[in-house]
């Protein structure tokens, strides 16, 4: 799976996608201030999902719709980005891992 980080995502979820065998690219890394309408694009370009925890995204996919590869927006705001990660990829990793057209990840 092609997975664009956005800068708001915390290095340890990006590391546990990487450690898990995921393709990750991380803005924070490469794209850093880019816009979100930009980082979308680059994403669609390189095909990859859109991984954050900025509802923003949400807003240019349904208000906007604007395409996308995929999205997962992750809200887990009381937990350690560690166990952030942990969830992200265990879901990632499930054999009946949703299509990831748009996925939110909350706690509940």
């Amino acid at each position: 799976m092609r997975v664009l980080a956005d800068e708001c995502c915390p290095r340890a979820v990006v590391e546990a996608m990487r450690h898990v065998g995921l393709d990750v690219g991380y803005a924070a890394e490469t794209d850093a201030r880019s816009s979100d309408t930009d980082l979308l694009a680059i994403a669609n370009a390189e095909k990859r999902i859109i991984v954050t925890e900025d509802f923003d995204f949400g807003d240019l996919l349904f208000r906007n719709r604007l395409p996308a590869v995929g999205a997962i927006i992750v809200f887990l705001p009381t937990l350690a980005p560690d166990m952030r990660a942990d969830r992200l990829t265990s879901v990632m990793q499930s054999p009946d891992q949703p299509a990831f057209r748009w996925t939110h990840l909350n706690a509940g």
